[in-house]
C-alpha cells in the first residue's frame, strides 16, 4: 500500500512539472536537443569575437618561455651550484629508534653554524632543548640522556642549523 502511495505522488509531481514548464521544454528528446544545438551554432552564439578597436594581432603577441630545470639535473660544468652545495645540514640520523634511555644524533655541517636541537611532543610543544651552540663544519655526533626527561610515547627531534630545519620522529619506550 505504501509503495502505491509513493508511486502516485511521484506521478502527480511529474505531471505537475510537465504542466508548469510546458511539455516542449521539460521533456526533450535527443532529436529536439540536437536541433536546438544546431540552431544556436548557426546563429553564431558560440563564437566569441574581440570587438576592441585597437586589439592586438597574433603577430604582436610573443611569448618567451624558458623551461624549468631543477638544480640537481643541471650539468656539472654549469655556472650554478648544485642543491647540495647550498645545504648546511646533511645526513641527519637519530638512533637507536625506539630508544629507552639515550639517543645519539649524527649529522654533517657543510659550514660553521649555530645548531639547536629540541625535543617536541606530538602537538608541537617544546619539551626540552638538548643543544644550542655554534659548531664547526664537519661530522657531528651528539649523545643525550633522556631517561629522566621523557615518558614513553612519540616525540620529534627538531634540528636547526642556520636557516635549515630537519625534523625526525622518535619513539621512547
Amino acid at each position: 500500500m505504501k509503495k502505491i502511495y509513493q508511486i502516485s505522488i511521484l506521478f502527480y509531481f511529474t505531471l505537475l512539472g510537465v504542466n508548469a514548464f510546458g511539455t516542449s521544454k521539460f521533456l526533450l528528446s535527443k532529436a529536439d536537443a540536437s536541433d536546438s544545438t544546431k540552431r544556436i551554432q548557426q546563429k553564431g552564439a558560440s563564437h566569441i569575437t574581440d570587438t576592441r578597436p585597437n586589439r592586438p594581432s597574433k603577430a604582436d603577441v610573443r611569448l618567451n618561455i624558458t623551461p624549468f630545470k631543477p638544480l640537481a639535473s643541471r650539468p656539472v660544468g654549469s655556472s650554478s651550484k648544485a642543491a647540495s652545495d647550498f645545504k648546511v645540514l646533511n645526513n641527519v640520523k637519530v638512533y637507536p629508534n625506539p630508544a629507552e634511555d639515550q639517543i645519539t644524533i649524527s649529522y654533517t655541517l657543510t659550514k660553521e653554524s649555530t645548531v639547536t636541537i629540541k625535543i617536541m611532543d606530538v602537538l608541537g610543544n617544546e619539551i626540552a632543548t638538548l643543544l644550542s651552540q655554534r659548531l664547526p663544519s664537519g661530522e657531528q655526533n651528539n649523545s643525550f640522556n633522556i631517561a629522566s626527561r621523557l615518558n614513553s610515547g612519540y616525540y620529534f627531534i627538531r634540528l636547526l642549523a642556520g636557516n635549515e630545519t630537519v625534523i625526525k620522529r622518535i619513539s621512547i619506550l
